[in-house]
């Protein structure tokens, strides 16, 4: 084989190479996992406070969560991660650290009945998961949880990952 047929195949075969990497990075399909479920007594409570999420410094995951929550569940009241914010700005709101008192404070301020509190992760540039727990105020028992993990970035991923994360909270 001539050289210069030689360096037209690797030329070739490096140009589809990058053609085809560079199709796959545009064209990236959102791919979601996770797992959950929700108590069925949930179901009978009327007003929910969704907690800000940690690892979500600017509140967009917290405001999409609350978003697709309310899609879900529209008969349950929400009291939004910065309506909570406006009262409790000097309490750890986050999960495994709300403490009892504050706990407290929250069901007796705005009259809720369960607290959903959430953390997201960012294991990787395209990949995140979100981890969703509710708990009831007064007797802090886990009445669901959801864990979704998302490979895929933007608004609509954020978006659509908490969509997901929500429809993982299912009554069992």
């Amino acid at each position: 084989m001539d050289v210069k047929k030689l360096l037209r195949f690797f030329v070739g075969l490096l140009c589809v190479s990058v053609f085809v990497a560079g199709c796959s990075s545009t064209f990236k399909v959102p791919q979601w996992s996770g797992s959950g479920f929700l108590k069925k007594e949930f179901l009978k409570y009327n007003k929910v406070a969704i907690l800000p999420f940690e690892g979500d410094s600017k509140g967009e995951v917290s405001e999409d969560f609350a978003q697709a929550f309310h899609e879900r569940f529209p008969q349950i009241e929400l009291v939004e991660p910065n309506q909570l914010l406006g009262v409790f700005r000097k309490e750890d709101l986050y999960p495994n650290r709300v403490s009892e008192a504050t706990r407290r404070k929250i069901q007796e301020s705005f009259g809720v009945q369960a607290l959903v509190m959430g953390s997201v992760y960012y294991p990787s540039i395209t990949r995140w998961l979100l981890q969703v727990q509710i708990v009831d105020a007064e007797t802090n028992e886990v009445l669901g949880r959801s864990l979704a993990e998302i490979d895929f970035m933007g608004a609509e991923g954020k978006k659509e990952g908490c969509k997901i994360a929500v429809q993982y909270l299912a009554p069992k």
